[in-house]
């Protein structure tokens, strides 16, 4: 009855599905919704111990939530999955197994059928056939890769719990296309490898239990749809001036400045943060910044987020393995190094990828071994580039290159791969700001992929010239699919324009444009500018002041010109074209060219006398032809002494004189006496000046022939002088070459020391390993430092709990104390030695030494463990054979160890001297029955026994005992070998 219901509920509730889809698109094309893209798909994964949880999950979403659910779990391809059924129990949606072309609708749950991997476009999913082996299939982060491509902010990704790291690296692609990650609560979960896996990359938005992360969801889903950018639009001043202060705060922590960024970029991931904080107002937002330094570093990473993978965009690096690659290295010499730089590398997967490209092509040209590779990547953030360094990667790597590549470059550790040592040689990891820090140069090839697209136009137009100089004729630039080097072909030629391979071209246009391009790169200004709006005149009295003094230059200054010592105009002032003109010809800004005709000489004679003076000047009565006619001035030249920044500088002033009417007389031959006087005046005036700078033209010249001769004998003397550093330099050069040849050969031993290092490490590693003996070594602090693969069926170490304090590792022992034995041995320097059991069952002998270097420091402790089941198997065998032995025998009887202690006693030898079992067993022979066996004659014998010897047989000693009487002690040893091990065992019998 109650199934009943239940599936008619689901049918009604698939009949309102389908009319709300109707709703969306009157045709149900996939395609407008596709387009529209109106409702979230969510991308869950999962894999052992998933179950439980999913169906927890589903249990709390509601059925119209306007959500599409996809389920990728890892399922076993020899079985039909019967998820679809199990999950329909738990949920009022559809659940659906998925086939090809299948169209996603919203409140559906979609299930992936088993032995498949699954993609979406276009909103349709779709099947493909797993093009890797079973164990190495990543079906997760195949589908929340293209779900990030296909439907953008609007995807979102839950992964539950599983072993493996499947969905780390589509989580990340999630988070670039601005979409939401939720990971389980490792707490929470049956197995926490996939959720730790995505929580050390940093990625996820929320880390909760399954039953919480419905409510999240919802919440987030229904945070007002109204983006940043509408909400306040680029003319709202508040929204600039918030804008601006999150910037601020930005750059206050972490030391980087955003404000040059694509404005559309910083509201998506700005907004994305205060979605992920239930905050609907930017300026809210600005407090929240304030009061939360952990969200100004949540938006940095937000900021920062970087999706890069193995030979993304596989094609461009077969283009450049082919085309690029060998011709570059072909053209190095013999002593150049290829360089390389890596811009935004990220976690390093690309840098590595192009290491290896340049180590095979190195291998396939058959370059000299010692062939230099300098390759340099950098990143803002400091955490990417200590991941970088470490060179470790979650096995889902093994989705992105061939199995051969993988087999080469990568050693497998536990569940990770770690790049060899010879490419991680090659990279050197740097955090860099390509902003403002300066940029490697004299580079070979130049990476800087799907970094442009997040900087404006003008920041891109000036980061061009720069890559165009820091490579060598010839170098080549590679670029993401979506960048561009629009504007700037004249410095870069198209190699493959699919995939943005471009060369340097050199021209002279080129180093035009670079000499504009200043040495710091890039200051860029805070200030966000804002929006023209009509303003008032302002009437506060700076302004005033400022207006006043302005109309006082411009209406009551006479015009003046400022000049250095020969003549260059520096600055302006008023109208100065009655007195100057420009000169024909070149364009050349100097007063003594530009003056009109009768200023010339009175200006150079002015200039002149001012600046060897070093005071005014002033000549009235100028006669200045202008437009025709002549016109008197005032001409003044000041040389001026403060401020000290303008000390030697020079103003010339002009000034208009009244023009003074003056009477003419006609002379015999026509002309006027004022015109002859005036001729007359400037013939004197004229001839006065050539005296005077002729006189000072001789006083120069003699000047400069003392100076010359004085001159002349500092230069022998700074010859002789260069003479002496010349042969010191050749003095110093020999001794550098010699030093140099010292170098080299400490830097061969240093290499062959580095050498003979790794070889003995590698025989150390061999040596411990093949020994079989489980060893741990620990520092001065009980940290572990390295262990044997032996010592990890004993204790769960993996790889990456080197450096972890013993104390937090767990053991397969019924022993609790090794912390405290370890410090023991530490502290009183001496070994010990015990017996522990495993819960298994096995034996082993636990031996704690210190660890003592050659020069006998001691640097921490040892721990070994030797297998001694098969030891503890015989003890308990020959202890059970000679209990058996000793109860058939009639006589008086006891069985000891090799240390004289009572294996095993007969009743006979109890009832002779009135003992009871349990205060003899274990105990020495000589202490039993206060001391009745006690026998002088008897220890000597026993301590004389021949250890050499297989069997020892009937010694007698023949004793008189109290209140017994004389008896026959009869003495026989036997020892057990097996193997590699041995027991002894001593009868004693008295007749």
């Amino acid at each position: 009855m109650k199934e009943n219901v239940k599936k008619q509920t689901q049918k009604e509730n698939t009949d309102t599905i389908s009319s709300d889809t109707k709703e969306l698109s009157e045709d149900t094309s996939i395609g407008s919704l596709t387009k529209n893209r109106r409702f979230t798909i969510v991308g869950m994964g999962g894999s052992a111990g998933s179950l439980e949880a999913i169906e927890e999950f589903l249990q709390n979403v509601p059925p119209d939530s306007g959500i599409a659910f996809v389920l990728v779990k890892h399922l076993d391809p020899n079985h039909e999955s019967l998820l679809p059924d199990l999950l329909q129990r738990c949920t009022l949606m559809p659940v659906r197994n998925i086939e090809d072309g299948m169209e996603v609708h919203p409140n559906h749950v979609y299930v992936i059928p088993e032995n498949k991997d699954l993609a979406i476009m276009n909103g349709q999913l779709l099947l493909l056939e797993p093009s890797k082996p079973r164990g190495f299939r990543m079906p997760i982060d195949n589908f929340l890769q293209s779900l990030a491509e296909d439907w953008g902010e609007k995807a979102a990704c839950i992964i539950f719990s599983g072993m493996g790291s499947d969905g780390e690296l589509g989580a990340r692609f999630i988070k670039e296309s601005i979409g939401l990650v939720i990971v389980q609560d490792p707490a929470t979960a049956t197995y926490d490898s996939m959720p730790r896996s995505i929580i050390q990359t940093g990625t996820p938005d929320y880390i909760l239990s399954p039953a919480e992360m419905a409510g999240k969801l919802i919440d987030y889903i229904k945070y007002p749809s109204k983006k940043l950018e509408k909400k306040h639009q680029s003319t709202d001043k508040k929204m600039a001036v918030a804008l601006q202060k999150v910037f601020i705060l930005l750059r206050s922590q972490t030391g980087h400045d955003f404000s040059l960024y694509k404005r559309n970029t910083i509201m998506r991931r700005m907004e994305r943060r205060m979605q992920t904080n239930q905050i609907f107002d930017l300026e809210e937002y600005v407090r929240f910044l304030q009061e939360h330094s952990t969200e100004t570093e949540n938006l940095f990473k937000e900021l920062l987020i970087g999706v890069t993978k193995f030979f993304r965009d596989a094609p461009g690096f077969l283009a450049l393995e082919e085309r690029i690659l060998p011709e570059l290295l072909k053209k190095k010499g013999k002593n150049d190094a290829f360089r390389v730089w890596i811009v935004g590398c990220s976690t390093g997967e690309e840098a590595y990828s192009i290491a290896i490209l340049i180590r095979e092509c190195i291998n396939k040209l058959k370059i000299r071994p010692n062939f230099k590779v300098q390759i340099y990547a950098t990143d803002l953030d400091a955490d990417a580039i200590k991941k970088a360094r470490s060179g470790l990667y979650m096995a889902n790597i093994s989705n992105d290159m061939s199995a051969d590549r993988l087999d080469r470059w990568f050693i497998k550790k536990d569940d990770q791969y770690q790049i060899v040592q010879e490419i991680r040689e090659m990279v050197i990891f740097a955090e860099h700001n390509l902003l403002k820090d300066a940029s490697f140069t004299k580079l070979d090839l130049l990476c800087c992929r799907n970094v442009l697209i997040y900087f404006t136009q003008e920041l891109q137009k000036k980061l061009l010239p720069m890559f165009h100089y820091t490579l060598n004729a010839g170098g080549v630039l590679f670029l993401g699919p979506s960048e561009t080097i629009s504007g700037h072909e004249d410095l870069f030629v198209s190699v493959d324009v699919k995939w943005k391979l471009y060369r340097r071209r050199d021209n002279t246009s080129s180093i035009n444009k670079i000499a504009e391009f200043p040495n710091t790169t890039i200051l860029p200004k805070l200030p966000i500018t804002l929006p023209a709006q009509k303003k008032q005149p302002s009437r506060q009295p700076s302004f005033l002041t400022d207006l006043t003094r302005k109309l006082l230059l411009e209406k009551h200054t006479p015009p003046a010109v400022l000049i250095d010592e020969n003549g260059t105009i520096l600055y302006v002032n008023g109208r100065t074209g009655k007195y100057l003109e420009l000169y024909p010809g070149q364009m050349a800004m100097n007063v003594f060219d530009m003056a009109r005709e009768g200023l010339g000489f009175e200006l150079r004679n002015a200039v002149l006398r001012a600046y060897t003076q070093q005071e005014p000047v002033v000549i009235n009565e100028v006669r200045v032809k202008t437009n025709g006619s002549f016109s008197l001035i005032r001409l003044k030249v000041d040389p001026i002494e403060q401020p000290l920044e303008m000390k030697g500088l020079l103003l010339v002033v002009f000034e208009d004189l009244p023009q003074v009417k003056k009477t003419r007389t006609i002379n015999r031959n026509g002309s006027t006496d004022t015109e002859k006087d005036r001729l007359i005046a400037e013939l004197e005036k004229e001839l006065r000046f050539t005296k005077e700078h002729l006189q000072h033209t001789i006083e120069e010249m003699e000047t400069s022939v003392e100076e010359l001769k004085s001159t002349n004998e500092e230069l022998q003397s700074t010859n002789e002088e260069l003479q002496s550093t010349n042969e010191e330099a050749n003095t110093a050069k020999e001794e550098t070459q010699a030093l140099n040849e010292e170098l080299l050969t400490v830097n061969m031993e240093f290499r062959a020391k580095t050498d003979e290092l790794t070889e003995i490490n590698n025989d150390m590693a061999n040596l411990l390993n093949s020994s079989d003996i489980a060893t741990i070594f620990l520092n001065q602090k009980l940290e572990i430092k390295r262990f044997t693969n032996r010592a990890t069926k004993i204790v769960n170490l993996i790889q990456s709990d080197i450096g972890r304090p013993v104390a937090h590792i767990s053991t397969n022992l019924n022993y609790n104390h090794i912390t405290r034995d370890a410090k023991e041995v530490l502290d009183l320097l001496q070994p010990k030695e015990l017996q522990v059991e495993a819960k298994n069952g096995q034996w082993y002998a636990m031996r704690i030494n210190p660890y003592r270097t050659l020069d006998n420091f001691i640097g921490g402790v040892v721990i070994s463990f030797i297998d001694i089941s098969t030891l503890k198997q015989l003890e308990k065998a020959a202890i059970r054979l000679a209990e058996n032995i000793v109860q058939t025998i009639r006589y008086p009887m006891v069985v000891l160890d090799s240390s004289f202690r009572i294996v095993s006693v007969n009743y006979s030898f109890l009832q002779l001297f009135s003992l009871s079992e349990p205060h003899v067993s274990g105990q020495v022979i000589f202490t039993i029955g206060n001391g009745v066996l006690s026998i002088p004659a008897l220890r000597e014998l026993l301590e004389e026994l021949p250890r050499h010897e297989t069997q020892f047989n009937n010694q007698v000693l023949n004793y008189t005992f109290d209140g017994v009487g004389t008896k026959n002690i009869v003495i026989n040893s036997h020892r057990i070998v097996q193997e590699e091990t041995s027991a002894e065992l001593i009868v004693i019998s008295i007749e």
